[in-house]
């Protein structure tokens, strides 16, 4: 798999990225479960499936070029991807839950809520960058540096695709 693919999915992991929700396989098969709990979630990011993050893990170890000396370093900011993904899936799936019940402003208060762990996650996630990317080789460290860039500039092209695709699905139900 592509890392410039899957550094956009980090950001949604890592960053308090806007994306919509997708329906996870396993409720999209289930037919009891109900529409209103498999609607995607405006305003809620990405919950990518134990797989998808884990493929991405493997990944982002391999197009960084992790030593061997740089295991010990690459474990906890391996961890805490897994941790910040397991996070958000609860956090969303309490929003999924909620959602039928919510009044607007209780809506934008759980909004509020995952955008700051998040944010939170986010913070933590960077006090486990910092010290595995100081034991860069300068080639690692460019590399590193082109890897992260053009994820985000490949989600942000995403985001404006969203943004464009919503606004002629407005425009068009009027």
């Amino acid at each position: 798999m592509n890392l410039r693919r899957i550094l956009p999915a980090a950001a949604l992991l890592m960053l308090p990225g806007m994306a919509m929700a997708a329906v996870p396989p396993t409720q999209a098969a289930s037919p009891a479960t109900t529409p209103a709990a498999t609607a995607p979630l405006a305003h809620t990011p990405h919950d990518p499936s134990p797989e998808q993050l884990e493929e991405h893990i493997t990944a982002l170890h391999t197009q960084l070029h992790i030593t061997k000396g740089q295991e010990k370093l690459w474990a906890p900011f391996a961890q805490d991807m897994r941790d910040n993904a397991s996070r958000l899936h609860d956090a969303i799936e309490k929003r999924r839950a909620d959602l039928p019940t919510m009044n607007a402003t209780d809506n934008m208060q759980s909004y509020a809520t995952l955008v700051a762990q998040r944010a939170q996650d986010m913070q933590t996630l960077n006090q486990a960058f910092v010290p595995l990317y100081a034991t860069f080789s300068k080639k690692q460290k460019k590399n590193a540096d082109a890897l992260f860039r053009q994820g985000d500039e490949e989600h942000a092209e995403r985001q404006a695709d969203a943004g464009q695709a919503a606004a002629s699905d407005s425009t068009a139900t009027k």
